[in-house]
């Protein structure tokens, strides 16, 4: 659940919707918003994935949810 809400925290200050992100990281809008409320365990490529796409090092996307 702690990295859906950093997910979410960073998406949010990148102004960016659910389904701008989930196409930018190249997965479903529904499955993105399961992330981001802690629905979905996400392995390491999914991460990746998706912190390219907020633009971030996924270390410190893990970091920002303390994992």
């Amino acid at each position: 659940m702690a990295f859906g809400v950093a997910v979410r925290e960073r998406r949010l200050e990148l102004g960016l919707s659910q389904e701008a992100l989930a196409h930018g990281a190249g997965i479903d809008r529904s499955y993105m918003s399961s992330v981001e409320r802690g629905g979905q365990n996400v392995g390491l490529v999914l991460a990746a994935q998706i912190a390219r796409a907020l633009d971030v090092k996924l270390a410190d996307l893990m970091s920002a949810a303390r994992l």
